[in-house]
């Protein structure tokens, strides 16, 4: 097992940026007001770039207790409701996934 922290920090930013849009389109509206709910999510960005590169293993040698442990994670940290938290908690790590690849096809293309 390679462990699952990074996995952890990805899951963070992700479910903190969705956080912060779902505040910021509360009112119907989205103006510069709606930034303070950003600041959160991009303290949380380096911890989860740090050791990106991690992800993709921790991800894939994924085993059944690692996946209740992150979503156990997911749902003291971000008061997921037991209905659907494993479903949500994939789809984040999949996200997290596509993050790491478009992050990682952005470094290799030329400036």
């Amino acid at each position: 097992m390679a462990g699952i922290e990074q996995t952890k920090e990805v899951m963070t930013f992700i479910f903190s940026l969705s956080e912060a849009v779902e505040k910021s389109l509360d009112d119907g509206e989205f103006n510069w007001s709606d930034a303070r709910y950003f600041l959160d999510p991009l303290k949380k960005l380096k911890p989860a770039l740090n050791e990106i590169d991690e992800v993709i293993p921790e991800i894939m040698d994924l085993d059944d207790d690692e996946l209740s442990e992150l979503v156990a994670y997911a749902k003291d940290k971000f008061d997921l409701d037991d209905d659907g938290a494993e479903e949500k908690v994939e789809r984040v790590v999949d996200c997290g996934v596509e993050l790491l690849r478009l992050f990682t096809d952005l470094k290799k293309s030329p400036a």
